[in-house]
């Protein structure tokens, strides 16, 4: 019997229910569970906050459901597919943990921890294996544990990392998911069961694969691989090298900070910086002195404008005199600016640039010629000649930062050979485990959190609602580019979640809970949660994260 005036509201509808009811029960006491149907419920957002359905419901509660062909899912699936992946390996490889690496591309990086590379054979029979998982649909159950006995659980198994991980967690207990027949646990939200996996793909990758999981808002449909041996190339290099430091983790970044040796992080962290700018000057005077144009490219929130400024001053130390120019002057009048599908003005469109007049003063630039720079007046939205003429002479760089730079339509007038094309993005990912990491888009996110509210005056909130439209310039503009650079740099720092910490929290814990944006706050608050703090005194002014907390010894 249900008790009188214990209500939830189920989009916008109040149903009584008996306290204590998870929302499994719920939907199942309504004939609204059953994974072969065209798009089932697979979660719930319950005041403002996503959440798995074996949530408890005890009155009051906001809930909305979330279906399996929404976007909304996509991250749930992922967990669930790379779930699959890991007991599937453990039954297939005893003695050999499966690590899931990075993100690259729409896919995850996985290898086998032995010295031999997975054959095509292993990774096709790993994937029938997921399948066969898929198909016996088993229930994914959560279980809480208090931190101490999953302290113990680890130490039992031999799982150093994620007992390290553990040991530093400040909460008393946490949530995993277990599968039947596998002694796995996995920490995060997974979908009810295996049969809610619609579709994904193992993509062999020497010495391992890489991990494909549906479209977003597309469960039956694996997108293309599309290899990025850059990329992968730039990723393995920093995995290889956090290794040898010994910062593999979160756990060891907290071990660094307990044991004082944070200073050491940073000045290794940030030489590793220097070397870049150092290799990548002297690739620039290996330029013919004819032309010497400097591209510099990369996603939000990157450092492109600390690294072009590094850049400078590295080139100053061999004897060079670099010059910017600024794409942004070369903005066309505001009402010839394209516009976006919401009707709004399309500032990163490759048309929102007057690309002829931008190749006219490169080829007369390079040439040797005077040329009247533009300025664009944002106050006016009008773009407006400059009265003093700019020339370059022979030898001297002329770099180029901006989101098209590596764009081939941005400079065609200009032959490759006299082009260094660079790409920038923070691909410092930390893992918190063999099967769970930080996503680089994250870290990126939290540079920006910080940043809008130091030098923008923006909340959180207002960050957290512009991201998406930032993500998808990336996707349209940025991403499709990359492979066009001749050097990567990764600009992530292994420290600085810990020191971005410090600002990021309040600002994500002010976000209200009848936010639209509350349940990506929070998540990026457990997150944090991850790491102790790093006091940011110890942050060279000369670090590209000063461009992002402040103190810099640049000007912006």
């Amino acid at each position: 019997m249900t008790p009188e005036n214990i209500f939830v509201e189920v989009d916008g509808l109040k149903i009584g229910i008996t306290p204590g009811i998870t929302v499994l029960q719920l939907l199942d006491q309504r004939d609204s569970l059953d994974p072969d149907e065209d798009d089932p419920i697979v979660i719930a957002s319950i005041n403002g906050r996503r959440t798995s359905l074996a949530e408890p419901l005890f009155g009051e509660e906001r809930i909305r459901f979330i279906r399996l062909n929404s976007k909304e899912a996509q991250t749930t699936i992922q967990r669930t597919v790379q779930f699959l992946a890991l007991a599937a390996a453990e039954d297939l490889f005893p003695g050999h943990t499966l690590h899931a690496h990075f993100s690259c591309g729409q896919g995850m990086y996985c290898e086998l921890d032995r010295p031999e590379p997975m054959t095509d054979l292993e990774i096709t029979t790993l994937e029938s294996r997921m399948k066969q998982l898929v198909e016996r649909n088993l229930p994914l159950t959560p279980q809480r544990f208090g931190l101490r006995a999953l302290q113990k659980i680890y130490q039992r198994r031999g799982d150093l990392r994620s007992l390290r991980t553990a040991k530093y967690l400040r909460r008393d207990s946490l949530v995993f998911y277990s599968m039947e027949g596998s002694q796995l646990l996995y920490f995060g939200r997974q979908l009810p069961s295996t049969g809610y996996v619609r579709a994904f793909r193992l993509e062999p990758e020497n010495p391992g694969f890489v991990l494909l999981t549906n479209l977003k808002g597309e469960p039956d449909r694996v997108p293309d691989y599309v290899p990025q041996p850059k990329l992968l190339n730039t990723l393995r290099e920093y995995t290889t090298w956090a290794e040898k430091i010994g910062m593999q983790d979160t756990g060891s970044l907290n071990e660094f900070i307990v044991n004082g040796r944070t200073s050491d992080l940073i000045q290794i962290s940030e030489a590793r910086h220097d070397k870049f700018f150092v290799e990548a000057a002297q690739r620039v005077a290996d330029l013919p002195e004819e032309g010497r144009l400097v591209l510099l490219a990369g996603p939000s929130s990157s450092g492109k404008t600390s690294s072009a400024k590094r850049l400078m001053v590295q080139l100053r130390v061999l004897g060079l005199q670099p010059m910017a120019v600024s794409l942004d002057n070369y903005f066309v009048d505001r009402e010839k600016t394209p516009r976006d599908q919401d009707g709004d003005y399309d500032f990163e469109s490759l048309n929102a640039l007057n690309i002829d007049l931008f190749n006219d003063h490169l080829k007369a630039l390079m040439a040797g010629e005077d040329v009247f720079l533009p300025r664009f007046n944002f106050r006016t939205g009008k773009a407006e000649t400059g009265d003093t003429p700019t020339r370059i002479q022979r030898g001297q760089p002329l770099l180029v930062e901006g989101i098209h730079a590596l764009n081939p339509q941005l400079t065609p007038a200009i032959p490759a050979a006299d082009k260094l094309q660079i790409y920038v993005s923070a691909l410092c990912h930390l893992n918190i485990n063999n099967i769970s990491y930080i996503k680089t888009t994250h870290s990126r996110l939290f540079r920006r959190i910080v940043r809008d509210a130091q030098f923008r005056g923006y909340t959180a909130s207002e960050t957290l609602a512009r991201w998406p439209k930032v993500r998808l310039g990336e996707d349209r503009h940025i991403f499709p580019h990359q492979s066009n650079a001749d050097l990567f740099f990764n600009s992530g720092l292994t420290y600085e979640l810990a020191v971005l910490k410090l600002w990021a929290e309040p600002r994500l814990a002010a976000v209200e809970s009848d936010d639209p944006h509350y349940g990506l706050a929070r998540t990026l608050i457990e997150l944090l949660s991850l790491l102790l703090p790093i006091d940011a005194s110890q942050v060279p002014p000369t670090s590209l994260l000063r461009e992002f907390i402040g103190g810099s010894g640049f000007n912006y």
